[in-house]
């Protein structure tokens, strides 16, 4: 895969984000289906952070956490934010992921490796794909949250926007 390639495949799987996000119901923000889980505004913070987060990265290596432990512990106590909040930092993230992933060469996306801490080392574009996956997996999330609290919605929401 490219990295032109990958580019426009993120664009495909980031697109519905941002509708979906405006579904929730503000009444419905520290929602949560079960003790373990995040509230609607914590997952919407973890999947409007996450993408930044994969950006640097994917750029620099500078994933800010040392382990998937500490990726864990930091979970737990993800803030709550609003809608509007969650699609300015979406917004923002996506567009620093977009700017730092064009500033690599395809060599570099290709055939660089990185070491993370979710993976350990691998080739760049390794971690790029676990960005979209975590990303979508996150997405489907919401989507039955939003099921579940009784927001009428379709695949057509998930998928494309």
């Amino acid at each position: 895969m490219t990295l032109q390639n990958y580019l426009q495949y993120f664009d495909e799987m980031f697109r519905p984000t941002e509708a979906l996000f405006r579904m929730v119901p503000s009444d419905k923000i520290d929602w949560r289906p079960t003790d373990n889980s995040f509230t609607v505004g914590q997952l919407l913070a973890h999947i409007a952070g996450a993408i930044g987060m994969y950006g640097r990265g994917l750029a620099h290596g500078d994933w800010g956490y040392r382990s998937m432990r500490e990726i864990l512990l930091r979970n737990r106590h993800t803030p709550t934010i609003t809608v509007e909040e969650a699609v300015e930092t979406l917004k923002k993230n996506y567009e620093e992921f977009s700017r730092v992933l064009h500033t690599l060469t395809e060599e570099e996306f290709d055939v660089g490796e990185i070491d993370s801490p979710q993976l350990g080392r691998v080739p760049r574009w390794r971690l790029a794909m676990l960005a979209v996956e975590h990303h979508v997996n996150h997405r489907a999330e919401l989507f039955m949250y939003l099921k579940i609290l009784g927001v009428k919605v379709h695949s057509g929401h998930l998928y494309s926007r």
